[in-house]
């Protein structure tokens, strides 16, 4: 069985395919996220997925993880998925629905339209929200994507996950369950505050609620805080800045990436990390819990970094608990992430004889920058980078 890796140009986000292909040609095929449905990434799902995911992971909420998901699942003809994972809010089935009224659904209107625009890339246009639809509400209005909607909820203390067909298992390592109590409440605060009704079970259109008040709140508010580095020379970006920056960490303060699924992929010795937009916080304590008997670092055949590589998601100690020779960076923004720090705290911890790679796949001025340290530096370094879109073939087992 081989494993391929596949990181696409989503603009600032996210969108990760792994095939798992065995002798015969059979394959299984995991789809983490998706910020924008493109034409690159529509190509591939004809040529070299045959129009078919095995399991689609949307982590959290996200509109950088989750838009070009509902965009890929309107409009791919042909498209099937085996099982979707997405932690959306599930009420109650067996309580009676309430539905809004009138003068809700005319304040649920005006969200919709305040809603930042979702950019087809396919045919290079704006969409506005109201012609779009929420994952959720796209996933339950077709027959055959709700009946692969997992029901129950995908945390820490979810069982290891089976891949179907002796293709390896699915470790979880995030959320934790409080974190998603922690967005119930949110949700359930911007709705009485929007819809000047204290929350009741059972109000109809509960999923696509959630969805739609969590991401309109993230909208409008700054979420990446960068910090100054220096006011008084110009900066100069070298080994030595990068290593400097290294020790500068930050922490994560966002419910939404609080919520976001991570795991780790298994095929017998090899691992590949998939870390969402987790906490590092909570990645290591569930390394520690999980993976209590295995020397650490634990070496990983990739790393999906998590959070675009953002300063307050990466640490010191985690990269001393999971190591690789491959990064995977998707998204970037100007010159907010990927961050120098996350950069250097890679390069510098666990450093042997062999040079990481880090892959980029969006080009953005950090991005730039960073692909553009000289030769002598990233020697220095112990790295190699690149802006690509290309899959890498990963192992053999």
């Amino acid at each position: 069985m081989k494993c391929y890796f596949r990181s696409f140009d989503a603009s600032i986000g996210d969108c990760n395919i792994i095939r798992l292909v065995k002798d015969d040609g059979r394959q299984y095929v995991i789809m983490v996220d998706c910020g924008m449905y493109t034409k690159t990434l529509k190509e591939y799902l004809q040529t070299t997925l045959h129009n078919r995911i095995d399991l689609l992971i949307a982590t959290h909420i996200d509109g950088d993880h989750i838009q070009g998901i509902t965009s890929m699942l309107k409009n791919h003809e042909g498209l099937s998925v085996g099982e979707i994972w997405y932690n959306c809010y599930r009420r109650n089935k067996n309580v009676e629905q309430i539905e809004l009224s009138d003068q809700q659904k005319a304040i649920l209107e005006q969200i919709q339209k305040a809603m930042p625009v979702e950019f087809d890339a396919i045919n290079y246009r704006e969409v506005s929200a109201p012609q779009g639809k929420t994952l959720a509400k796209t996933i339950l209005d077709n027959p055959e994507l709700k009946a692969v909607w997992k029901i129950e909820y995908i945390t820490y203390d979810s069982e290891d996950f089976v891949i179907p067909g002796g293709f390896g298992k699915i470790v979880f390592l995030a959320p934790r369950q409080e974190s998603l109590e922690a967005i119930d409440s949110q949700f359930k605060d911007e709705f009485n505050k929007y819809f000047m009704q204290v929350w009741k079970e059972g109000i109809a259109n509960s999923e696509e609620l959630q969805e739609l008040l969590i991401r309109f709140v993230d909208a409008f508010k700054d979420k990446y805080v960068s910090k100054q580095i220096s006011a008084k020379k110009e900066i100069v970006y070298d080994a030595s800045f990068v290593k400097k920056q290294a020790n500068e960490e930050d922490t994560d303060g966002s419910d939404t990436n609080y919520s976001s699924i991570a795991f780790m992929i298994e095929c017998g010795e090899h691992k590949i990390a998939m870390l969402g937009d987790s906490f590092a916080s909570t990645i290591e304590k569930a390394i520690d819990n999980k993976y209590v008997d295995v020397a650490k670092p634990i070496e990983c055949d990739a790393i999906k970094v998590s959070h675009h590589g953002s300063n307050g998601n990466s640490s010191k100690s985690l990269f001393e608990r999971i190591n690789s020779h491959k990064y995977f960076i998707p998204g970037g923004k100007g010159e907010k992430y990927p961050s120098w720090g996350t950069l250097g705290r890679i390069a510098e911890t666990c450093k042997d004889e062999e040079d990481k790679l880090i892959v980029f796949s969006h080009s953005c001025a950090i991005t730039q920058k960073m692909n553009e340290l000289g030769d002598e530096d990233k020697r220095k370094l112990g790295i190699k980078t690149i802006i690509t879109e290309e899959e890498y073939e990963l192992f053999e087992w």
